[in-house]
């Protein structure tokens, strides 16, 4: 049992439910808010990197999302990134929980069964779209083969899945996918820390 969460204000939450606004930020963005915002900068973001090896989660793939391989020379820089909070059996099974400061990112976040929304992202886009988990490494060393997946460890609470692109445009991208309501909802994200609720709410959706 797989979903995608993403989190933010409620303005925007509610943009991503009912217009499927998914907003893919640049990565200067990221890079210049290292230090500004502690939950979202990254200076290592758009590093270049090494072909990208094979991402295999059998726990997700068994419920029908395969992941695309993102092979990029090391001349190539990722430009725009969406991130998505992924929630796994590791979840349920009390392996892993949410960190207190993920309610620092917004106080709604949307709840998204995860391979109706990858396949209207990539009905949508303009451009090729390449996603998956984010692998973590740790600092101060930066490894050699550096991927567009690969984030800091100190990152690690995120359990990010992210979708990336490569654009000309300097701006922010918007894809518009519709309305998302009959595979989505949108919660508090307090509620995130009520297993019994997340529970109740994820069955539902099913």
């Amino acid at each position: 049992m797989q979903k995608l969460i993403k989190i933010g204000q409620r303005e925007y939450m509610e943009k991503l439910l009912n217009s499927g606004e998914v907003y893919f930020n640049t990565i200067d963005f990221f890079r210049k808010n290292d230090f500004g915002d502690y939950l979202r900068g990254d200076f290592a973001e758009g590093l270049k990197y090494s072909p990208l090896p094979n991402f295999r989660i059998p726990s997700l793939e068994k419920h029908g999302i395969k992941f695309k391989n993102a092979k990029i020379n090391g001349d190539t820089e990722i430009s725009h990134l969406y991130s998505m909070y992924m929630l796994t059996n590791e979840f349920w099974e009390g392996k892993m929980h949410f960190a207190k400061k993920i309610i620092e990112f917004g106080d709604y976040a949307v709840i998204i069964k995860p391979r109706e929304f990858l396949e209207k992202i990539l009905k949508k886009a303009k451009v090729e779209v390449k996603y998956g988990p984010s692998s973590y490494y740790r600092t101060p060393t930066i490894p050699l083969s550096l991927n567009p997946f690969s984030k800091r460890e100190e990152f690690k609470y995120q359990n990010e899945f992210r979708f990336v692109i490569n654009s000309n445009l300097k701006d922010p991208v918007i894809i518009k996918i519709g309305d998302i309501s009959d595979i989505a909802i949108i919660v508090p994200t307090e509620s995130l820390f009520n297993m019994e609720f997340l529970k109740k709410e994820y069955h539902e959706k099913e």
